[in-house]
């Protein structure tokens, strides 16, 4: 009986889950155009995406962490609202893959029409936030030493050889 259960239950959240998969220049769910994108295949550092009707809604930029040695984040802008949040890199959300848009398929930040949800942008960076670029935008502190106060004991040339 269990076994009959956990396999209706595994079921039932594989067939809840979407395809969803980037081809062309196409991104569909469930076989279904969705949106459109551009340079976000490969080892694109950057990458685009718009709606069906070409509208550019989302600008992705892979970049380094503040403060650290090869680890990255895309910061996600999306446009026309001025909002971005920060997507770790080494959580899933590698080169551009349909893991990254279902995140964004899955917080229904793209209304059907293909406009922005500007209520769901906001939730999803209330979920995220902005931790890496914050820290990029801080302030640095930089200590100047100064040790400048020995002065010469004899007036002309002083030159101390061996201390």
């Amino acid at each position: 009986m269990k076994k009959i259960f956990l396999i209706l239950l595994f079921c039932s959240f594989y067939g809840f889950s979407q395809d969803i998969k980037l081809k062309k220049g196409i991104v569909t769910v469930d076989n279904v155009n969705w949106l459109k994108y551009d340079g976000c295949g490969g080892w694109d550092q950057v990458c685009t995406v718009y709606n069906l009707s070409g509208e550019e809604i989302i600008y992705m930029k892979l970049l380094d962490k503040p403060e650290a040695v090869d680890e990255k984040y895309w910061k996600v802008n999306f446009l026309g609202i001025n909002k971005f949040v920060d997507l770790d890199f080494s959580e899933g959300f590698g080169l551009l893959n349909s893991k990254l848009l279902k995140k964004f398929y899955d917080a229904k930040v793209i209304n059907e029409d293909g406009t922005l949800n500007e209520e769901r942008v906001q939730r999803m960076i209330e979920k995220y936030g902005t931790p890496f670029t914050d820290k990029a935008n801080k302030p640095s502190t930089t200590i100047i030493i100064n040790n400048n106060d020995q002065t010469p004991k004899k007036s002309g040339v002083n030159i101390n050889i061996g201390g």
